[in-house]
């Protein structure tokens, strides 16, 4: 019998880069193991280039789907209904009637690599996010605090580390030198506006105006095919800053392994850049990002409210710099990629399970 067919879901196709790479992740894993899958709205730029079906509706989905997967991604992390309409209006009304279509023709939904803050209200909102978590077979989460969570709702599951630490392996990217430090900017105003921590971008222009022996990149990480630029490069300007936003993911991502150092709010930037070796900084970070770095003990590369003076110090000081550059304390990343695997492992269990013919999972995603 032919292998199960994969419905790929998640927060894809938004312009949304680490959501967008886990469905590249995913749906390339399924590939290798020749099971065959459709994803969920991914833009036609990706899903053309790593030869990946996208299904527009639900319907085109779900159809003759046996298993029904939402991969990576922050499901678990609540949103206020209110604020969450006004940044994605129609979404949670459009997740919901896909999770109804899926339980209206039988199709098993499970979620691998998903996440949230470490603090779950009940219900978890929007309510699609709800109806997912009580629904699901079975869920794997990137924090070790979700299982509290998968226990409360009697949901089978495991931790692993997020599936983005499999970045470097699947796209590796030689780290370039330049004669002036590279940094990359990856902060949104309209993020340090909802944070009420708008004056950080006045102190990264004084950082670009008196660090002229760095050279800048006011990065965008979404997808310029869905959104035009939003990152800090429409307020912060100088001779020795240039804008450059995310279109092409190799190429993309080869310019994360070219920083020398990345300031970022994003937990999937953060990510990718430490998993290419590059010291990388969380300012003013979701407490997605912030829980991240509690859990790998690097508090000292965050810097939230409480160590934003710490941070222009840091910045404005070319031998305070250079010892943090010198003596970042990277994680085991070898370890969390190899941990990470997890992910993969029991997504081919549970296809296994299906009762289906599918090839026996190849103990590495590489």
């Amino acid at each position: 019998m032919n292998p199960p067919r994969v419905a790929l879901a998640g927060f894809y196709g938004r312009g949304n880069f680490g959501d967008d790479l886990a469905a590249v992740l995913f749906g390339l894993f399924l590939k290798r193991i020749r099971v065959p899958v459709r994803v969920y709205k991914l833009c036609a730029s990706l899903s053309g280039e790593f030869g990946l079906e996208a299904a527009r509706t639900a319907d085109e989905l779900l159809d003759d789907a046996q298993l029904l997967v939402w991969g990576g991604g922050g499901l678990l992390a609540p949103w206020a209904d209110r604020t969450y309409g006004l940044l994605y209006p129609g979404v949670a009304e459009e997740y919901d009637s896909l999770i109804g279509a899926a339980l209206r023709r039988g199709v098993p939904l499970s979620a691998f690599s998903v996440g949230g803050t470490g603090a779950y209200p009940s219900p978890l909102t929007p309510r699609y996010k709800q109806r997912l978590l009580e629904s699901a077979t079975y869920v794997s989460v990137r924090n070790p605090q979700d299982l509290a969570l998968l226990a409360r709702h009697r949901v089978a599951g495991d931790y692993f580390p997020d599936v983005v630490w499999q970045t470097a392996t699947q796209f590796p990217a030689e780290r370039t030198r330049s004669d002036r430090r590279r940094i990359g900017i990856d902060v949104y105003p309209s993020n340090l506006l909802r944070q009420k921590a708008l004056h950080l971008a006045a102190w990264l222009q004084l950082i670009v105006w008196k660090r002229r022996d760095c050279e800048f990149v006011l990065l965008d990480t979404t997808n310029a095919r869905v959104k035009a630029y939003r990152g800090l490069g429409v307020l912060v300007r100088g001779r020795n800053a240039r804008t450059y936003q995310f279109h092409d993911l190799r190429q993309d991502l080869q310019v994360l392994a070219s920083l020398d150092l990345m300031v970022t709010t994003r937990l999937h930037a953060w990510m990718a850049c430490v998993g290419y070796g590059v010291p990388a900084i969380s300012l003013a970070g979701e407490k997605k990002t912030t829980l991240l770095l509690e859990n790998l003990r690097m508090e000292d590369a965050c810097f939230g409210r409480g160590r934003s003076g710490r941070f222009l110090r840091l910045m404005l000081s070319k031998d305070r710099l250079e010892r943090f550059l010198r003596d970042f304390p990277f994680p085991d990343v070898a370890r969390l990629r190899a941990e990470s695997d997890g992910h993969f492992r029991r997504l081919s269990e549970l296809l296994e399970t299906l009762g289906r013919r599918v090839p026996p999972w190849p103990g590495k995603s590489r």
